[in-house]
């Protein structure tokens, strides 16, 4: 997904870049009129969302009213960040045909996989309901860049469980509610 497939608003012109040659003579006397939005437009991030929000309405998903970057559709949630998004839902075939029904309507995705695969972050769906998010793989690429993998170099460091931090010298401990 990304903010060029939104139609402009509006006439737009912007001038042409230097290093770019036109056969009509100096590129100082000539615009472009631009045909799409482009990353950078101040009102593009805007029409891009109401573009977007306005294809998945019409495929019958609902903005939720807590966070407007959440749509749901029956048991599917897609959550939409800038011009990424992750489908969630209860079987690959499911996501797989509403991948389908925005590409249907002119909206082409692609499909990059499970999140894992993409942004690096592990999701699990737990025996109660929640779901648990987790980057193992960016943690182990971290510790390797830091050349951390040798176990010579690491050395177990014992820790006090019972031990209560605060913020301040003299603040009370943090208690949960």
């Amino acid at each position: 997904m990304a903010y060029t497939q939104a139609p402009i608003e509006t006439d737009l012109y912007m001038e042409i870049l230097h290093g770019i040659e036109t056969t009509k003579g100096n590129t100082k006397d000539y615009v472009l009129h631009l045909l799409a939005n482009i990353y950078g437009q101040k009102q593009a991030g805007r029409v891009w969302n109401q573009y977007l929000v306005s294809k998945l309405e019409s495929i019958g998903f609902t903005q939720s009213h807590i966070n407007e970057s959440v749509f749901y559709r029956d048991n599917i949630i897609f959550i939409v960040y800038v011009d990424d998004g992750i489908f969630l839902g209860t079987s690959d075939d499911q996501l797989s045909h509403v991948i389908k029904e925005l590409t249907d309507i002119g909206l082409p995705i692609e499909d990059h996989g499970h999140p894992a695969d993409c942004i690096g972050v592990n999701i699990k769906w737990l025996p109660d309901g929640l779901y648990k998010l987790f980057q193992q793989t960016l943690i182990d690429s971290i510790i390797a860049n830091v050349g951390l993998t040798l176990q010579e170099f690491t050395k177990p460091v014992p820790a006090k469980c019972t031990l209560q931090l605060h913020a301040f010298l003299d603040s009370p401990p943090f208690q949960e509610k």
